[in-house]
């Protein structure tokens, strides 16, 4: 709980309402050695979540890149080839669990977005247990 300082401040002035003005004013609440533990694990934990989203938002980029590429039909030369062989050990635990409907060229590749949502899950759950071993029990964030 903050520890309340207060400052009195007494203002003296000579006027037709009155003789004299008296004003009490409070400052800021200081925290306590407690509280600001507590934020900077809170901190920390904000960080390492940063840290996942970043990770997991990165990979899913990478992942949408590659069906919008084999959307398209892209050959396998230059950065399509990079992106592919990136991306391909992401896909591989996903392959063959759903059909890739295919037209003239192209096809839609169901585990690259099979991977998608495991990875964003994956980053959900890593994200809540990275919370409850690094926030305290009396934070109030959820």
């Amino acid at each position: 709980m903050p520890v309340n300082v207060q400052k009195e401040t007494t203002k003296t002035s000579s006027g037709p309402v009155s003789d004299q003005v008296s004003q009490t004013s409070t400052a800021a609440q200081v925290p306590t050695s407690g509280e600001v533990i507590a934020a900077k694990q809170e901190a920390e934990s904000d960080r390492g979540n940063a840290w996942v989203w970043y990770i997991v938002g990165v990979i899913d980029l990478l992942l949408l890149l590659r069906i919008v590429f084999y959307l398209a039909g892209a050959e396998s030369v230059g950065f399509a080839n990079l992106l592919y062989g990136i991306t391909g050990p992401l896909v591989a635990p996903f392959r063959g669990i759903f059909p890739n409907p295919d037209a003239a060229g192209s096809y839609f590749d169901m585990a690259a977005l099979a991977a998608i949502v495991i990875f964003a899950l994956l980053g959900w759950i890593v994200s809540r247990l990275i919370d409850l071993a690094t926030r305290p029990a009396n934070s109030k964030k959820i």
